[in-house]
């Protein structure tokens, strides 16, 4: 009879102490796969700013004189590592290459003899996947850094849209501008490029970050604004602007 009481008795304490076990379970798995999260760098970037273009005729760049355009992107990252993330950008740069030169400037008669543009106006677009490598990651169960700076380094594609000018038949008498006329069109570019990054980011270890972006666009050739006659130090068109980012954490 007591042999019974106290199987009585175990089953009456397993039934009560099995929802809290399970309970305890549950708990303990839901509070790890959280830790885990929490360490997650996988994230949605936005980004704002300004850029400039390198390009022929673009500026007079030794006396600092081109113009700033408004640029925007959106890229997503993927964690791949401590150190590593995988990330895809897209986005838009405004192109103008200002009126530095006068029409009675050489080189723009010059340009138009061989069909290149003085000036255009535009935008381009961009789509580029890159490695990105953090110098000072957070480490798991360690005090965070307050800022983190990466860096990264991709292939890209562009496909740009300008209104472009070219000086057909000018003639310059004793520097004056006597004779030609204005040709203008819409034209194109699709260019292959080498994204460059480097930025810093806040870490407020939580869902959202701020931080500071430079992009370095450097394009396989010299065609986006219209103009390939070298007339700058390198002979591809580079595209470089800053953006101020607002990162936003997927599993935090």
């Amino acid at each position: 009879m007591k042999f019974k009481s106290c199987i009585f008795v175990v089953k009456i304490n397993m039934r009560l102490f099995m929802p809290r076990i399970l309970f305890t379970l549950i708990l303990s798995f839901s509070f790890i796969g959280l830790l885990s999260a929490q360490g997650s760098r996988d994230n949605i970037t936005g980004g704002f700013g300004w850029g400039m273009i390198y390009a022929e005729n673009a500026g007079i760049y030794k006396y600092m004189e081109f113009k700033l355009e408004p640029t925007f992107s959106l890229s997503y990252s993927k964690e791949l590592s401590e150190r590593f993330d995988l990330r895809a950008t897209a986005g838009a740069q405004m192109l103008n290459s200002g009126e530095f030169r006068p029409l009675n400037n050489p080189i723009i008669i010059q340009w138009g003899d061989n069909g290149q543009a003085y000036y255009f106006k535009g935008v381009g677009y961009f789509l580029d996947v890159m490695p990105v490598y953090y110098f000072n990651p957070n480490t798991s169960g360690g005090v965070g850094e307050p800022v983190n700076f990466y860096f990264g380094l991709g292939l890209g594609a562009m496909y740009s849209e300008r209104a472009q000018r070219v000086m057909r038949d000018g003639v310059l008498e004793n520097g004056m501008y006597v004779q030609g006329f204005v040709e203008r069109s819409t034209q194109n570019t699709v260019a292959a490029y080498v994204p460059l990054k480097f930025g810093f980011i806040s870490n407020f270890e939580y869902e959202w970050d701020l931080g500071l972006e430079v992009s370095s666009m450097f394009l396989t050739n010299s065609n986006v604004d219209g103009n390939n006659m070298q007339n700058k130090l390198i002979y591809p068109d580079v595209m470089v602007n800053f953006q101020f980012i607002v990162r936003r954490y997927i599993n935090r």
